[in-house]
Order: structure tokens, then C-alpha cells, then sequence
């Protein structure tokens, strides 16, 4: 256990085309996780007919080695979660027990992957069953890709777990299901489900144009007669001889892929820092406010001169301390590093909060405006950020004019840069509205109709195998 799990050992950062990678000990195995996601991206784009990403963010992945760390950075998590991902207004990440396999790094993924690429209206057991199909895909051994293979847990549920109803199937939210084997069974039965479709061409085309209607609002039964040629108990009957059946996998070869995996080290700080670097920017209770604040002070204070260190610690003075403090944390930061993008947004949010507290228009218009300063430099240093967008559009709200050209433009981008995110489609639908874009509104809020998540930190409890079995 002592050689599995490093003590002290270096922090290191490993970037890809696509991810950013953070894992303490070999750079080796960092180097796996890298490369594994990069061609299971491939696969994807490939099945899909899509080019490499241009612009796009790059998804942060936290690799840990036990639960508990999991939970220095979720304390919420529950006890054996083998992992999260979280999707909200805050940020786009995802962390990972190492020791749990990659399944649900890979479901969470291609529920990105989905919303990243073809954002709009899927009923729930399609959103799910994507993400069942596409995580069990073997991606190790880049000659001989496997796509469609089963899961065994899954097949078990199938076997041996009671049915829910169809017609439940395919009109449910998976948080609407309260009995966990209810849930258990609509992961499994959308997987099968998926798999039926998707592995015969025609069966295919059947459900392209399923979907296509079901998203222009056929009501559910009717487009799947019409496209499917089914009603709710020969579907059933269908995918139970379809269990009892041969159940192909498609190969492929992805030999040609040679990601390029490029190393950092991170501060020394980040072995005391990292994890309630990423936890405090979320809500806490009071209770843990009293633990966090003097123990981010204590972690700080060996580290004067290191950026990470002095943007944790700005970031708790402002929230929970003495501001002051956090004023001269922010300044000595962004002196060291005055193009560092969250040290930037940082100062931008600590602005945008003095403004709402000004009783004088004319100083709330000054401190707006330096807000808007910091954040065109943090554009300038992070073009791909959607905070950052979503932060100027919020600036703007209120001024005379709002919202013009260019603030549909910036929310727009907010959007574009963060579409799995359904609290920005909100805003920005809304402000699309009042800009009298209605049709260009309403397709922005398909995804919201038909999240089956909420926004927020999703997690996997082990054994389980999506990241929407738990909260």
C-alpha cells in the first residue's frame, strides 16, 4: 500500500490536444490516463464523423488514489464514490479514484462529449444509454478498439433485476426513479436499448428519426411507432430476445492516433493546496468555513512567492476573512503572473462584489468597469474560458442598451465554450429573448428540457457504473 500510494510525492500537470491531467507520482501512468482519454475522444469523433476540436476548452481530470481524497475536494461525496463530474457555472471538470477503473470517466465523458457536440433535445434513456454504450469501449490497445462491448454488471441487472416498464423507459429522468433498483434497471435498459439501435444500420436510421421527432415535440408512443415500428410491449419483447441472442461489437483501429502528452510539475504548494483550491469555490457550512479558513492560512504561509498558494488564500480572505488580506494575496499574484486567467477572473468577481455595495452610481461604474478590464485581460490570456464570458455578460446586465449585438455575441460564446453547462443556456436564452432572438432562444433551452442531470457535481458510488447513480 505504501509503494501504491506516493507520500509527498510531485504534483505534475499532463496536457493533451483535448485534456488537462493532474496526478501525483510516475508520470507514467499519468501518461496512460492521458492517452487512453485521448483516443477514446478519437473513437468518438470518429463514430461521429467529427474533426479534431478546434478551440474548444480542454476538460480538466484530478486523478486521486482514495476515496477520502476524492472527498477533500467533494465533501459531499458519498463513502466508496469512485469518482465525479461536475458541470456548472463554477467550472467543467472531472476527478477520478484511480483505483476504481475508468468507467465512469468515460460514461461522464461521453455525456460531455455529447452536449460538447450535439447539444440539443434527447429523451433521458438516450442521454444515459450514449454513455453506457460508448464507456465500455476498450481503447488500451489502439490496433484492436472494441465499441458496444457489454458490461457485466449491467448484463447481471438485465438477468436477474425487475424490469421497469417500458413506457417508464422512455419517458423518465433517471432522478425520478426513487427506488435504486428502479434506477439500476433504466441504466441497464438503456443501454440494451441503445445497443439494439445503434449495431444495425437500419435499426439506426429508425432512430435518428426517432429522435429527430421526438425532439421536435411528436409525442413519444407515436414517434415510436412511426419511426421504430414498435409500441411499448413488443419493444420489450424485442430487446428480452435480443438479450437472449449474439450481441455484437464493432472494432476499429485507432493505430494512427499517437497522442502527444506534454509534462509540468506543479508548485510545491499543490500537495497541501490543490484540492481546497478546487473545493472552496463552492458553498459551505459554516461549520467547515471555521476548519477550511485557518488551515488554507497555515498551508499558504511557507509558499509567499507561489501563485497557486496566494490565489487560494485571496480567494478564502474574500469569502470568509479579512479582505485586506485577500487584496494583498490578489496583488502579489498578479504581479508575479499578471496573465494568470483565474488570479484575473478572481480579481473581476471581488470588483463585480464592491460594486453591489457602492452607494454612489458613479463609484459602482467605476468598479464594474475595472471588473470588465480584468476579465478582457483574462480573455486575452484564456480565449476558451466560459466563466469568463459568462462573467462579462453578467457585467452588462442593467446598462443602458443591454442586451446589444455584442452582449448576445458574449453570451453566445458562454454557450459555445460550455454548452453541457444548462444554467448558461438559461441565462443566455433569456437574454436572447429580450434581444428578440425567440427562435435562436428557444433552441438554446432544448438541452434543458432534456438534462438528466442536474447542474452541479455528479458522482459515481462504487460498483456502480454512471455518474448519475448518486448524488
Amino acid at each position: 500500500m505504501a509503494a501504491a500510494t506516493p507520500a509527498n510525492a510531485e504534483w505534475l500537470r499532463a496536457e493533451t490536444d483535448n485534456f488537462v491531467v493532474y496526478g501525483e507520482g510516475r508520470p507514467d501512468d499519468l501518461r496512460r490516463h492521458a492517452e487512453k482519454l485521448e483516443r477514446f475522444d478519437a473513437m468518438m469523433r470518429r463514430q461521429f464523423g467529427i474533426g479534431a476540436a478546434e478551440g474548444a476548452r480542454k476538460l480538466p481530470v484530478y486523478l486521486v488514489y482514495t476515496g477520502r481524497e476524492l472527498r477533500e475536494i467533494h465533501p459531499g461525496l458519498p463513502e466508496g464514490a469512485a469518482g465525479f463530474y461536475s458541470a456548472s457555472e463554477i467550472d467543467v471538470y472531472a476527478a477520478l479514484n484511480r483505483r476504481s477503473g475508468d468507467d465512469v470517466l468515460l460514461h461522464e465523458y461521453a455525456h460531455h462529449f455529447m452536449y460538447q457536440n450535439f447539444p440539443g433535445a434527447y429523451p433521458g434513456w438516450f442521454t444515459e444509454g450514449f454513455a453506457e454504450f460508448f464507456m465500455t469501449a476498450t481503447v488500451e490497445n489502439a490496433d484492436a478498439v472494441k465499441v458496444g462491448y457489454f458490461n457485466q454488471g449491467r448484463l447481471n441487472v438485465l438477468n436477474h433485476v425487475a424490469w421497469i416498464p417500458m413506457e417508464t423507459l422512455l419517458t423518465a429522468r433517471p432522478r425520478q426513479l426513487q427506488q435504486r433498483y428502479a434506477r439500476a434497471a433504466f441504466y441497464s435498459q438503456s443501454w440494451l436499448l441503445t445497443h439494439y439501435l445503434v449495431m444495425d444500420p437500419e435499426r439506426r436510421r429508425g432512430l435518428d428519426a426517432y429522435l429527430a421527432a421526438v425532439g421536435r415535440g411528436t409525442p413519444e408512443a407515436e414517434a415510436l411507432k412511426t419511426h421504430l415500428g414498435h409500441d411499448y410491449a413488443s419493444l420489450e419483447a424485442a430487446l428480452r430476445a435480443y438479450l437472449r441472442g449474439r450481441m455484437g461489437y464493432a472494432e476499429a483501429d485507432l493505430s494512427d492516433v499517437h497522442p502527444e502528452v506534454r509534462f509540468a510539475a506543479l508548485p510545491a504548494s499543490a500537495d497541501r493546496l490543490l484540492f481546497d483550491s478546487l473545493t472552496i469555490r463552492y458553498p459551505k457550512s459554516p461549520q467547515e468555513i471555521q476548519e477550511l479558513l485557518p488551515r488554507i492560512r497555515a498551508d499558504a504561509a511557507p509558499y509567499p512567492e507561489d501563485p497557486l498558494a496566494l490565489t487560494t488564500l485571496a480567494r478564502a480572505e474574500f469569502q470568509w476573512g479579512d479582505a485586506e488580506a485577500g487584496e494583498a494575496a490578489l496583488a502579489k499574484v498578479l504581479s508575479i503572473t499578471p496573465d494568470d486567467p483565474e488570479a484575473l477572473q478572481l480579481a473581476a468577481n471581488r470588483r463585480v462584489m464592491q460594486s453591489r455595495e457602492a452607494t454612489d452610481e458613479a463609484a459602482r461604474l467605476i468598479l464594474v468597469n475595472e471588473a470588465r478590464g480584468y476579465l478582457a485581460r483574462a480573455v486575452q490570456a484564456a480565449p476558451t474560458d466560459y466563466r469568463i464570458y459568462l462573467a462579462l455578460a453578467r457585467t452588462r446586465r442593467g446598462a443602458t442598451g443591454y442586451p446589444n449585438d455584442n452582449d448576445l455575441q458574449t453570451w453566445r460564446l458562454a454557450v459555445a465554450y460550455a454548452p453541457q453547462v444548462m444554467g448558461i443556456r438559461q441565462e443566455a436564452a433569456e437574454a436572447l429573448r429580450a434581444g428578440g432572438r425567440e427562435d435562436e432562444a428557444r433552441a438554446v433551452l432544448q438541452a434543458v428540457a432534456n438534462n438528466p442531470h442536474s447542474d452541479g457535481r455528479t458522482a459515481l458510488p462504487e460498483g456502480a457504473q454512471s455518474g448519475a447513480d448518486a448524488r
